[in-house]
């Protein structure tokens, strides 16, 4: 099942936020549906982060219908970003560094440039069991961020790494086009097989990574790749760790 396929696609001025946008229309969408909007003024991060967009940016969601059991749902979060890792690759130049990031951002030249938001959408609410994803990408401007102990990466946009503006529709449609072929070669049965995929496109087994949880603690260690269900793997002088969740920084 592709879910991909034939999405309908709603072009919006500005909101709020695309996911919130999906949340309230919800109740009338039948099929895999985009909402992209121009601008939002209230989007979010992972962990409760704001997410800065402004206009020429891309800012946009998906809700479609996975029949995968739910435990399984997050793996599509390295399914978008496999999609767009291939989207990028084919804009920038062949020596710029493009990275995907643990579990849900996407690096070039190790400063951040897009991040995937995951919400599962429960049957009460629509009768069926949904997923919105939420990317933001920064095509031609980025939010300057004071980078700290929480906040380590620099931004970045697409527009510095090539001689050119990038249109946002034209974005999407290449963007679109990778997700849609991902989806003829991933089938949902055999959704985990992205994982493989995933990290053939992220750093590589043995760099130093650092991780803070939402206790802010954090642990230090070597990168030794995913787990069956992708999960991080530490290696610690300890032993070998198993991560979950928390924000990630590669480096140092």
């Amino acid at each position: 099942m592709n879910h991909f396929l034939n999405s309908d696609v709603i072009w919006l001025e500005s909101v709020d936020s695309t996911n919130e946008e999906i949340k309230r229309r919800i109740k009338g969408f039948t099929k895999p549906t985009w909402i992209i909007a121009r601008k939002q003024s209230k989007g979010r991060g992972r962990n409760g982060n704001t997410w800065f967009s402004s206009n020429g940016n891309f800012s946009g969601s998906i809700i479609f219908f996975p029949t995968v059991e739910h435990t399984f749902l997050h793996l599509y979060g390295f399914f978008v970003g496999v999609a767009l890792y291939n989207t990028i690759k084919e804009i920038v130049p062949n020596d710029i560094d493009i990275r995907l990031k643990w579990p849900n951002d996407l690096m070039i030249e190790n400063c951040k440039v897009a991040g995937i938001l995951l919400e599962s959408v429960q049957e009460s609410i629509c009768h069926k069991s949904g997923l919105i994803v939420g990317i933001g990408v920064n095509i031609n401007s980025s939010p300057k961020l004071k980078t700290n102990s929480e906040k380590r990466y620099k931004t970045e946009c697409l527009e510095s790494f090539i001689d050119y503006k990038i249109n946002r529709s034209i974005f999407f449609g290449k963007f679109n086009d990778q997700l849609v072929k991902l989806g003829s070669k991933i089938p949902e049965k055999n959704l985990c097989s992205i994982l493989d995929i995933w990290q053939a496109r992220s750093y590589d087994k043995g760099s130093r990574v650092q991780i803070s949880d939402n206790k802010g603690e954090i642990n230090s260690g070597t990168f030794l790749g995913l787990d069956e269900i992708g999960g991080l793997i530490l290696g610690e002088n300890t032993g070998v760790k198993k991560i979950y969740s928390g924000d990630v920084y590669f480096g140092g």
